[in-house]
């Protein structure tokens, strides 16, 4: 059986790893926006463009949750009654 500690770093990988992935399907959004191959490595989005909006927001998270985690700190975990969920 998994550790409290396990359990916890298990839920802070796939916080993470959602994270990742939301921003991927906002980068895809943003592309097809602009008219910008989805596999570009670096693009200059248009002002308008309401998904390089979210996926500059979604970055910022995911960059923020991987250096709390890398610090040992918890990512994406709700404190109910007392207790890390």
């Amino acid at each position: 059986m998994a550790t409290m500690q396990e359990r916890i770093n298990k839920q802070g990988q796939a916080y993470i790893a959602g994270l990742a992935a939301t921003a991927k399907s906002l980068w895809a959004l943003a592309c097809n926006e602009d008219g910008i191959p989805v596999d570009s490595k670096f693009a200059v989005f248009s002002d308008g463009n309401r998904a390089a909006k979210l996926h500059d927001r979604a970055m910022q998270q995911y960059f923020e949750a991987r250096q709390q985690y890398a610090d040992g700190g918890y990512v994406g975990l709700r404190i109910e009654q007392g207790r890390a969920k």
